[in-house]
């Protein structure tokens, strides 16, 4: 089994955001590039999020999309146990991009999706339920940090982002690990630092084994 150290990593914030589901889907075709030529959906399973600092409000999450690009996984989307995936996913192939919508894109390139069902148990962490789940926007590549700190979701220019603060600060000692285990694959993603917006409402981990730390 592969253990992915670091991917183009997606946190739902909420159930039901469409915007996370919009820039994951659209993210990387301008240009006539094909960013993955596949995905699975994953329910039913768990990603344990670790996080070493109570202010940072992270729920584990309880299903997942892959994307993969030759077989290899390239894009990886937590999602909250009862977002409506299928709904998400049509509202996002739905979207106007270039002459046409998404979806035309994905028919003329044969990108493909499957399911899998872990039909695992959810785990759940104790969390603050009072205040609203941290935006995170977990980071792997400079261009992607260079377009977050600017409030965007994605590397390619769309209207998708968390735009209520244009300040972040740096946080050097912050830990965060995603650990997911499906069929094929285990993914172990760490951060050990991070940028916050003043109001505290967007963060962004740094990916440890990513080419920003290298």
């Amino acid at each position: 089994m592969d253990c992915i150290k670091t991917i183009d990593l997606w946190t739902e914030q909420h159930n039901n955001h469409y915007e996370c589901f919009n820039g994951a889907f659209v993210d990387g075709f301008e240009n006539n590039k094909t960013p993955f030529d596949t995905y699975k959906i994953i329910k039913n399973c768990n990603c344990i999020i670790t996080v070493n600092n109570p202010d940072v409000n992270i729920n584990n999450k309880h299903n997942a999309i892959i994307f993969y690009k030759d077989d290899t996984p390239v894009r990886l989307v937590v999602i909250n146990k009862d977002t409506d995936i299928a709904k998400c996913i049509k509202v996002s192939l739905e979207q106007h991009f270039e002459n046409s919508i998404l979806k035309d894109y994905y028919v003329k390139n044969n990108i493909n999706s499957s399911i899998v069902d872990m039909k695992e148990e959810p785990i759940y962490k104790v969390t603050d339920n009072t205040k609203a789940e941290t935006d995170v926007g977990s980071c792997d590549r400079w261009k992607l940090l260079y377009n977050m700190l600017k409030g965007s979701y994605t590397e390619s220019n769309t209207a998708y982002g968390n735009f209520e603060s244009d300040r972040y600060e740096f946080i050097p000692n912050l830990f965060i690990k995603y650990e997911l285990i499906i069929d094929t694959e285990k993914f172990e993603i760490e951060h050990k630092c991070a940028f916050i917006n003043t109001i505290k409402t967007r963060l962004i981990p740094i990916q440890e084994n990513s080419p920003l730390t290298k």
